[in-house]
């Protein structure tokens, strides 16, 4: 049997302890001796109570043997961002003496440590929800019809109450509000598990308790906790509805970490989760029954690059797109929407919105560009990753790296929040199409493909092709037609294989399709 200690047992030995060193002055210490008193990018905290030589403290994944009975200073060396990441925890004695260790994760204790010196904004994130579901207003972007073969699963386990912060919450509510509201997926196509469920004990950081219901309809829609258990029993209620021509969305958030040291190619993962970790193994075992069914992943938390190649898999045997806020070796950052929100999720979210919700330090509002960069009417999988790359702070100032990847090959393109972007793809026949109408028949796209098109009347009409990046590949009908249904040859030798987008224009009817190129 060891002798760890609970911080709570701590507390109540030493409360009457005296010394010539208390808390705040352990902590100003090594906020002048340490730091030089530069508190640039980090964060101060203390423990107030003595803890005796000899005890252990313990962590998420590792525990350290107190040195002298001393004060525990922690010194988070990166304040904006998630966990896991270099921190330093400080043994002040009681005499001064100062002992380093270094580490990758706070203590189990976090929660009853005092911030005494920080670089962050200030906000306690007490009216948060009740900010977000006064700013929300419903931006409709998908159909009922659509929304019945979609899905969504979302976890965010937080590790335990001490960093369970409320931008987890703003996430998951973001994300919530806008698939039940925009993308209209039935309540029961979403299910949450969410850092300790539906416990009316305070889960949260910042003392509250997590509200279950994220989008203010009195419902409760955290469904699960966020424990092992509790995402085995989401694992196993996605599984029991999903099936072909469905489509799983998967979001995750909050503290990630290497789970065998990063030793492993691709490197050993996990998400934390309530008081336990889901690990890359387990996640592409969940994969690997979702077969039938197209699954696209986003990832917030540290490290999540790392669960790529379980998602993509080697080529799975149904479309599959993934993106993350970081690579599988680094951290991932709240950024410059800290408290609220992570800033890559803030804004993939906000690109399938159209819009961002005010926070502390941004104002929200307008996007700092048009999500639907082909202007094809969709936000697409990789248009939200895009931009949530190109708009990320943190990302473009090199110190995260967000991942992308699908398969096959370019069919992010082709799905989004409302399952995928069917127009003209798949048709291979067509009745007398309405008038103004627009197919292509054989998608994906063979050697010889047929553009399909019906005028009410006599018009000039004008068939473009485009690159995904909006450049012109082909001018590939430029003449005056007859009313009545049309079929023009379009040869596709020559095209490298990927996605493309065909314009059709006849005077003020302009229609568009993606065409796919395997």
């Amino acid at each position: 049997m060891n002798k760890a200690l609970t911080i709570l047992v701590l507390l109540a030995a030493f409360a009457g302890a005296s010394s010539a060193v208390d808390a705040n002055s352990a902590a100003d210490m090594v906020f002048s001796e340490i730091l030089n008193g530069n508190i640039t990018g980090r964060s101060v905290m203390v423990l107030d109570a003595v803890l005796p030589q000899g005890s252990i403290v313990e962590t998420w994944q590792e525990e350290e043997t107190v040195p002298m009975d001393a004060y525990l200073v922690l010194i988070d060396d990166m304040a904006y961002a998630n966990w896991a990441h270099p921190c330093r925890w400080v043994f002040v004695g009681l005499n001064g003496d100062m002992e380093i260790v270094r580490m990758m994760t706070p203590p189990n204790a976090l929660e009853r440590m005092n911030v005494t010196h920080t670089c962050l904004p200030q906000a306690d994130g007490k009216g948060q929800r009740e900010e977000f579901i006064e700013w929300f207003t419903q931006n409709v972007q998908s159909t009922a019809a659509n929304a019945e073969h979609m899905y969504a699963w979302i976890i965010s386990g937080g590790a335990n109450q001490g960093n369970n912060h409320t931008r987890y919450y703003g996430d998951v509510q973001f994300i919530y509000t806008v698939l039940a509201h925009d993308y209209l997926l039935p309540d029961d196509h979403i299910i949450v598990c969410f850092s300790d469920g539906l416990n009316p004990a305070p889960d949260l950081s910042n003392g509250l308790n997590s509200n279950p219901d994220f989008d203010g309809d009195t419902d409760d829609d955290i469904i699960y906790d966020a424990t092992a258990a509790g995402v085995t029993s989401g694992y196993n209620a996605i599984n029991a509805m999903v099936g072909p021509d469905d489509h799983l969305f998967i979001f995750t958030t909050d503290h990630g970490n290497t789970g065998k040291g990063g030793f492993d190619v691709p490197p050993e993962v996990i998400l934390n989760l309530w008081n336990g970790t889901l690990n890359d193994d387990t996640f592409m075992g969940y994969m690997d029954s979702f077969s039938a069914i197209s699954v696209h992943v986003v990832m917030e938390q540290c490290f999540s690059g790392g669960f790529l190649e379980e998602v993509i898999n080697g080529g799975a045997a149904q479309p599959r797109t993934f993106a993350s806020a970081a690579n599988a070796t680094e951290s991932s950052w709240a950024g410059a929407t800290y408290p609220e929100y992570d800033e890559y999720v803030y804004y993939w979210t906000g690109a399938m919105h159209g819009s961002t919700p005010p926070a502390t330090s941004v104002p929200g509002g307008s996007l700092p560009g048009d999500p639907d960069m082909n202007s094809d009417g969709f936000v697409s999988m990789y248009e939200a990753a895009y931009r949530a790359e190109e708009w990320d702070t943190y990302a473009q100032s090199g110190q995260e790296h967000p991942m992308w990847d699908d398969t096959p090959d370019s069919c992010g393109e082709t799905y989004w929040l409302g399952g995928i972007i069917s127009v003209g793809i798949g048709d291979t026949e067509y009745p007398v199409l309405p008038n103004g109408g627009f197919a292509i028949a054989g998608n994906p796209v063979s050697a010889v493909s047929t553009v399909v098109f019906n005028l009410g009347s006599p018009r000039e009409v004008e068939i473009m092709v485009y690159d995904m990046s909006g450049h012109v590949v082909e001018n590939l009908l430029s003449d005056e037609f007859a009313a009545g249904q049309h079929s023009v040859n379009w040869s596709t030798d020559g095209l490298a294989a990927g996605m493309y987008i065909v314009r059709f224009t006849a005077g003020d009817i302009v229609e568009s399709v993606r065409a796919v190129k395997f």
